[in-house]
């Protein structure tokens, strides 16, 4: 039988543990959250790094009418075509030729060039023409023509443009076109005297 005394005695003693119990738990978990704080404050670190530095080409072309002197030709400056025979008296089955020769400018890289056709201004709606691609400016005349690329069809009206372009090298080598200029036979009386003009532009495109 317990006495009065020894009733007090063990609640305490059981309060003491509880209070015992608890203490150990939050230093358990101090010990954890501490354990993890020193972790992060230890970790090291490091880096690399990568640059560049970037150019970009150019591009450009540039025309010849005898194949040894090249320059730029704009619109208001347009290279003359020299044909041959001459253009200025044309009759019915004549056929006239002139070569023009295009290359890649100093420092370019390589593109594709395609000649595209004004509209022409003028009366004599019968002239016709072709282009094709000679292997030199010498070679633009009625014996060596026929064995040329086609450019542009023979018997073309003046307004035909190019479907298919021609690589240009960077190395500036030229591709050279050759003209052909011609009236048909059977072309009307009333083509007698007048006169037609036309400007071509060689569109040139990298890549």
């Amino acid at each position: 039988m317990l006495t009065r005394r020894g009733r007090r005695a063990a609640p305490r003693a059981g309060g003491r543990r509880i209070r015992l119990l608890r203490i150990r738990a939050l230093l358990a978990g101090g010990l954890v959250l501490g354990t993890g704080a020193t972790s992060t404050l230890a970790s090291w670190n490091d880096a690399e790094y990568a640059n560049g530095t970037f150019t970009a080409a150019r591009f450009g072309v540039e025309g010849s009418l005898d194949g040894t002197n090249y320059s730029k030709h704009t619109n208001s400056n347009a290279a003359a075509l020299s044909f041959s025979p001459a253009v200025t008296g044309l009759f019915p089955g004549n056929t006239s030729y002139a070569a023009f020769a295009v290359r890649a400018t100093s420092g370019s890289i390589a593109g594709h060039v395609q000649i595209s056709a004004g509209t022409p201004t003028g009366a004599l709606s019968d002239l016709r023409y072709g282009v094709r691609t000679v292997s030199a400016m010498g070679q633009c005349n009625a014996a060596s023509y026929a064995g040329g690329g086609a450019v542009i069809p023979d018997g073309s009206t003046l307004g035909t443009s190019a479907a298919v372009s021609q690589t240009l090298a960077a190395d500036r080598t030229p591709v050279y076109y050759c003209f052909a200029i011609s009236l048909p036979v059977g072309a009307s009386n009333g083509m007698q005297g007048q006169a037609i003009a036309q400007t071509w532009q060689l569109v040139a495109t990298s890549g």
